[in-house]
């Protein structure tokens, strides 16, 4: 299935998490992104590989969470749509997620 990014993916989740990781060391900074992308040719041959995120607002319901292949400390959000992939949020799982959608919601 075809994978679309939310724009905010490609302008501020993948190069935050680059720029953060970076700082220390720029190699495993290309392993992770390395391992993003690999991880989104997962959902692409299996949009029901990532488990259904628990959302109290029941507009969240069909977002799947899946770790970063490799690094586990990092998730994919995404919505399987009826021709499309759409990833919504590639973040560290240490962040509140609830407040994190109630601030960013993206569609």
């Amino acid at each position: 299935m075809r994978i679309e990014r939310h724009p905010a993916v490609t302008e501020k989740d993948l190069p935050g998490i680059y720029a953060h990781i970076a700082r220390e060391n720029p190699v495993a900074a290309e392993r992770v992104l390395d391992a993003v992308a690999q991880t989104f040719m997962h959902i692409s041959a299996d949009p029901e590989i990532g488990v259904l995120y628990p959302a109290q607002n029941l507009r969240m319901e069909p977002v799947r969470m899946l770790p970063v292949t490799g690094f586990n400390n990092y998730l994919v959000l995404y919505k399987v749509e009826t021709e499309a992939i759409r990833i919504l949020y590639v973040v560290h799982g240490a962040r509140l997620l609830p407040r994190l959608f109630g601030r960013e919601r993206r569609e």
